[in-house]
């Protein structure tokens, strides 16, 4: 930058142009550790999203079709819309809790994988990520990585019993 006086007697900077020219959509201006860790996250949060949103797309087209099956038949739940939960239980003989893993032969329990994908993503974007900050010797955002799996794991465990359920 120049500095120039003006008839005012005023001093200011004058701002030149920059040569260099201006970082692609997507890119980080600088190259530093945070902004590929930032785009890595990101990428990987991308692919791992469409790679669930397609599996919803495939379990959906099962369920719908009744090709594997399902555990209450699709005509059937129109029967069952206004029961209370504790009646819509015990009359369909509805697994509760973790129970639905062993029901993923039939269409309706496998509509949940995916979504339980979808919701894991999170965990396995910060797992990547931790193993990169260890890699770095980055220890202390690798441990605040695995205190929020950890905190994610319990959480989704049902160990931790709160909030009525």
């Amino acid at each position: 930058m120049e500095s120039s006086v003006h008839e005012s007697g005023d001093t200011h900077l004058e701002r030149q142009p920059s040569i260099e020219p201006e970082p692609a959509k997507g890119q980080c201006p600088e190259a530093s550790d945070i902004c590929q860790i930032q785009l890595f996250y990101g990428r990987l949060l991308d692919l791992l999203t469409k790679l669930g949103f397609a599996l919803l797309l495939i379990t959906f087209t099962l369920y719908i079709f009744g090709i594997l099956g399902n555990f209450v038949p699709r005509q059937l739940l129109p029967n069952y819309w206004g029961l209370p939960l504790p009646r819509y239980l015990e009359t369909t003989q509805m697994p509760t809790g973790w129970a639905w893993i062993w029901e993923l032969h039939h269409g309706d329990f496998l509509n949940l994988v995916p979504i339980v994908f979808l919701i894991s993503i999170t965990i396995i974007c910060l797992f990547t990520l931790t193993v990169r900050f260890f890699r770095n010797r980055e220890t202390l955002q690798g441990t605040v990585a695995i205190l929020e799996i950890l905190t994610l794991l319990v959480a989704a465990s049902g160990i931790l019993k709160a909030g009525g359920h």
